[in-house]
């Protein structure tokens, strides 16, 4: 399957056009991977009745809604899920993310099979490291390609080595696998590289992490650099020589 089309709607969410907007991408999407599955994601079921959505949607549609789906002009099916009701795979849908904020950012990057997504995040900003994460359409300006988000190529190097031993689904739940994630991680912070913890985990999403298990890389990554003095690389087998393999490779 393609990789999913990524796209942000930077409109206030309490504004009617967001919707239109979240819409109107959602159907062009589906025209262009032959979906006709579109799938409104919030964080709970009151946030369409109780919310702005309830005024953008209207009654019947939310009837329409809370009975399983409705029809859309194009000939499209709108259904509503939750992060509760939402199952694993998305089944080539379009899923629009409205209120979105990292926790669903986080939720959705862990979906299958989805064949695109539209965002419109709750307040500005929120979704800058997604967009970042994914080098993702923003409506109103130029696409831009997806940063490099770790501008260290020995750094990236080395986590390439951890990626390709690692069970990404799993990440660092084996306690080998965090063992050397820690050690890969003390050896960046004793030869002298910076902190990137703020970008570690979308780099690690982007190569195939379950969000999850991209966070977690994130939170040993920031207690390693939060340690007042470089750690001691004397317990790590060979650390001089995964250097240097690093070095030479990067």
């Amino acid at each position: 399957m393609t990789p999913p089309i990524r796209v942000l709607v930077p409109v206030d969410a309490y504004d009617a056009e967001s919707f239109r907007l979240a819409l109107g991408y959602a159907q062009k999407i589906c025209e262009k991977v032959g979906s006709q599955d579109v799938i409104l994601l919030t964080h709970t079921k009151n946030q369409l009745s109780h919310t702005s959505l309830s005024r953008f949607l209207g009654p019947a549609a939310l009837k329409a809604l809370d009975k399983g789906a409705m029809a859309l002009s194009w000939g499209g099916r709108l259904s509503a899920r939750t992060m509760k009701t939402f199952r694993y795979s998305a089944r080539n849908a379009v899923v629009i993310v409205y209120y979105a904020e990292p926790k669903i950012f986080d939720f959705v990057d862990g979906l299958t099979n989805v064949a695109g997504v539209v965002a419109v995040p709750d307040i500005a900003g929120e979704a800058d490291a997604w967009v970042a994460r994914w080098g993702a359409i923003v409506h109103g300006q130029a696409q831009q390609p997806p940063p490099s988000l770790i501008n260290d190529a020995i750094f990236v190097r080395a986590l390439e080595t951890l990626s390709s031993v690692v069970n990404l689904t799993t990440g660092l739940g084996h306690p080998r696998d965090k063992d050397m994630a820690n050690e890969i991680l003390r050896i960046l912070r004793a030869k002298g590289h910076a902190d990137q913890s703020a970008n570690i985990k979308s780099w690690a999403i982007r190569r195939g992490w379950r969000p999850d298990a991209a966070a977690e890389l994130e939170t040993l990554a920031k207690k390693i650099w939060s340690l007042k003095t470089k750690p001691s690389l004397s317990a790590i087998y060979n650390a001089n020589g995964r250097y240097q393999h690093w070095q030479g490779e990067a």
